[in-house]
C-alpha cells in the first residue's frame, strides 16, 4: 500500500466522521442557529478532508490541480463557520455581527479567486505526495484564516471566564478540540514548497473530531443525549456501505450488500427506541422541572402570604390600640357628663349623651372583639386559669341574654346538671366570652323556637350543649364555621345584616386555648344548630361548685 493511498484513507474517514457529526448537530441540536453552524463548519472541514483524499489518488498533474483547487471551498469556509459557531454559542452575535458580515465578504471574495492562478498555480511534488503551489493572493487568505481564528479563541476565552459549572467544562473541551482540529492548518505547508510529513494533519482533523463527540455525548453541548447511539449506526452503515466496492467476487459483493440492508434496518429500529425513550425521558424531566419550579413558587408564595398575614395582624392590632385609647376616654367623659359632675344636663341633652355613650360602649367592645382576633391568629391570646364554677358562669350568661332573646320572642332556658360539678380550671374571661358567642350567636339566627343550653359531666369533662332551631348549616358551612373571620353564609346574612363573622371564631379560639374542643352539629339548612363544647375538668378534684351543690340539695 503507497504511502498516498495511507494518506487518503485518513483523510476519507475523517471526513465521514466530521460529516456525521454535522449531520446530528444540524438535525438535533435544540438550538437552531448554534447546530446549524456548528454543522456548517463541520461539512467545511469534510469537504476539505474528502477534496484531499482524491487529490492522492489522483493519476495525473491536472486531475490533482482540479481536486486541490476544490479543497478550498471548504478550507475557505472552515474559519468562518468556526467563527460564527463560537458567536452563537457564548451569545454574542449583537456584539460582533460587523465581524460576522466582513468575514463573509472575504469569505466570498476568496472562494471566487481560488480559481485563478494567481491564488494556487501549478503543482509541487514532495515525498510523499503532492500540493498546488502557493500565490500571492493565498498569502493573504492565510492571514485571513488565523485572524479569524484568533477572533474564536479569544471569544472562548472571554466566555470560559465568566462561565461556571457544566457551560465551563464545555468551553474548555471546545478549546481543545479547535485546537487539535486547526493544528491541522500545517497542510498548507508543503503549498510553500516544504516537504512536511503531512500524516499529523489529517489524524489531528480525527483526534479532534473525537474529542468534539466526547463534549457533544458526555457534556450535553447540544443537549441531547441519544447522539452517540445513532452516530455509531449511522458510521457503521457507512462503513459497511463501502464493503462491497472493495470485495471481488460477485457472491461476496451480493453478501456484504445484503449485510448492508439488514444492518440499515435493525439499526432504524434500534435508533427510533432510542429517540421515543429519549423523548419520554425529556417529558419526564421536564415535567419533574415543572413541579419543582411551582413547588419553589408555591412555597415562595405561602412565604410571602404568611409575611403578609403577619403584617396584616400586626396593623390590626396597632389600629385597634390606637383606636381603643380614643374611645375610652370618649366613653369616660361621657360617663361623667352623664353623671352630672361638669353641671345638670337637660332632659333632652341626657338623651343624646344616653345614646352616644352606649354607641361608644358598642364600638369598645367591637375593638375589643377585633384585638381579641388579631392576638390569636398572632398566637399572642393569654390564658389565665383559674378555678371557676362552670353553673355560675353559664347561669349568668343566659340570665345576660334573656332580653335579647325576648326582644326576638323566642325562648332562652338553662337546663342546669342535675348532679354536683367540680370547680374547673379555666379562663375565667376568655370561657365567658366564648360560651357568650355561641349563646349570642345561637339567638342571633333563630326566628322561631328558641335556644336551649345545657351542661353535664362526660368521663373526665365537662361538656356545654347550646341547641337552637334556628337556620341551620350545611356540609360546607359546618366545615368552616370556625375558620372564618369576618366571613359568614348568605343565608346567615339574611337573617342578621348586622354580623360581623367573628363571634364564633373567637369562642373557637378561646375554647382551643383551655385546652377544650368545640364542633357544631346540623341536620341542613331550616332545621337548627348543636354546639358542643368539651372541656377538660381539674384531675381528681373533690371541690364541688357552690351553685352546683345548691342544685343538688
Amino acid at each position: 500500500m503507497s504511502p498516498n493511498f495511507f494518506f487518503a484513507i485518513f483523510a476519507l474517514l475523517g471526513g465521514i466522521f466530521l460529516f456525521v457529526l454535522g449531520l446530528f448537530t444540524f438535525l438535533k441540536a435544540k438550538d437552531r442557529k448554534v447546530g446549524i453552524t456548528f454543522g456548517l463548519f463541520c461539512w467545511s472541514v469534510t469537504v476539505w478532508l474528502v477534496m484531499t483524499f482524491f487529490v492522492f489518488i489522483a493519476k495525473t498533474d491536472p486531475e490533482a490541480i482540479f481536486w486541490d483547487r476544490n479543497v478550498y471551498l471548504g478550507v475557505i469556509l472552515i474559519p468562518l463557520f468556526m467563527y460564527q459557531f463560537g458567536v452563537y454559542f457564548l451569545g454574542m452575535q449583537k456584539r460582533q455581527k460587523i465581524i460576522l458580515w466582513l468575514g463573509y465578504f472575504a469569505s466570498l471574495v476568496f472562494l471566487a479567486i481560488s480559481r485563478m492562478d494567481f491564488f494556487l498555480s501549478g503543482l509541487y511534488r514532495y515525498e510523499w505526495g503532492v500540493h498546488t503551489r502557493a500565490q500571492i493572493f493565498h498569502s493573504f487568505f492565510l492571514l485571513y484564516f488565523f485572524l479569524i481564528i484568533g477572533f474564536y479563541f479569544y471569544n472562548l476565552y472571554q466566555g470560559y471566564k465568566v462561565a461556571s459549572g457544566e457551560r465551563k467544562i464545555q468551553l474548555k473541551y471546545l478549546f481543545v478540540a479547535f485546537l487539535v482540529l486547526n493544528s491541522g492548518g500545517i497542510a498548507y505547508l508543503p503549498a510553500y514548497g516544504i516537504n512536511f510529513y503531512p500524516i499529523f494533519a489529517y489524524f489531528a482533523e480525527i483526534l479532534g473530531a473525537i474529542i468534539l463527540f466526547f463534549v457533544i455525548f458526555k457534556h450535553q453541548l447540544f443537549n441531547f443525549k441519544v447522539f452517540l447511539a445513532e452516530a455509531v449506526i449511522v458510521i457503521m452503515a457507512i462503513v459497511l456501505l463501502t464493503i462491497p466496492f472493495f470485495v471481488e467476487t460477485a457472491f461476496l459483493k451480493f453478501l456484504t450488500a445484503l449485510v448492508f440492508i439488514v444492518y440499515c434496518i435493525l439499526g432504524y429500529l434500534v435508533a427510533y427506541s432510542f429517540e421515543t425513550e429519549s423523548k419520554r425521558r425529556e417529558e419526564a424531566e421536564m415535567v419533574a422541572m415543572r413541579e419543582r419550579v411551582l413547588r419553589q413558587e408555591a412555597e415562595e408564595l405561602a412565604a410571602n402570604l404568611k409575611h403578609l398575614n403577619q403584617a396584616k395582624n400586626q396593623f390590626l392590632l396597632s389600629t385597634q390600640h390606637h383606636l381603643r385609647s380614643p374611645l375610652s376616654v370618649v366613653q369616660g367623659y361621657l360617663s361623667m357628663i352623664g353623671e352630672g359632675n361638669y353641671g345638670k344636663i337637660p332632659v333632652k341633652a341626657r338623651e343624646k349623651i344616653d345614646a352616644s355613650l352606649a354607641a361608644t360602649k358598642k364600638l369598645v367592645g367591637i375593638v375589643d372583639e377585633l384585638l381579641d382576633v388579631a392576638h390569636f391568629q398572632m398566637n399572642k391570646g393569654l390564658v389565665e386559669k383559674h378555678p371557676i364554677d362552670a353553673v355560675s358562669l353559664i347561669s349568668g350568661i343566659v340570665s345576660d341574654l334573656k332580653e335579647a332573646a325576648a326582644g326576638k320572642k323566642i325562648f332562652l332556658k338553662f337546663d342546669r346538671p342535675g348532679l354536683p360539678v367540680p370547680m374547673v380550671d379555666l379562663d375565667p374571661k376568655g370561657m365567658r366570652e366564648a360560651i357568650y358567642n355561641i349563646v349570642d350567636n345561637a339567638i342571633k339566627y333563630t326566628n322561631e323556637g328558641g335556644v336551649t343550653v345545657s351542661l353535664a359531666v362526660v368521663g373526665k369533662n365537662l361538656v356545654v350543649t347550646v341547641v337552637d332551631t334556628g337556620i341551620g348549616m350545611d356540609e360546607g358551612e359546618r366545615r368552616n364555621v370556625f375558620n372564618r373571620t369576618f366571613e359568614r353564609g348568605k343565608k346567615a346574612k339574611e337573617v342578621n345584616a348586622d354580623g360581623k363573622g367573628i363571634g364564633l371564631y373567637l369562642a373557637a379560639q378561646m375554647v382551643i386555648g383551655n385546652g377544650g374542643t368545640i364542633r357544631v352539629e346540623s341536620e341542613g339548612r331550616g332545621k337548627g344548630s348543636k354546639f358542643i363544647v368539651e372541656l377538660p375538668m381539674r384531675a381528681n378534684s373533690a371541690e364541688i361548685a357552690p351553685a352546683a351543690l345548691n342544685q343538688s340539695k
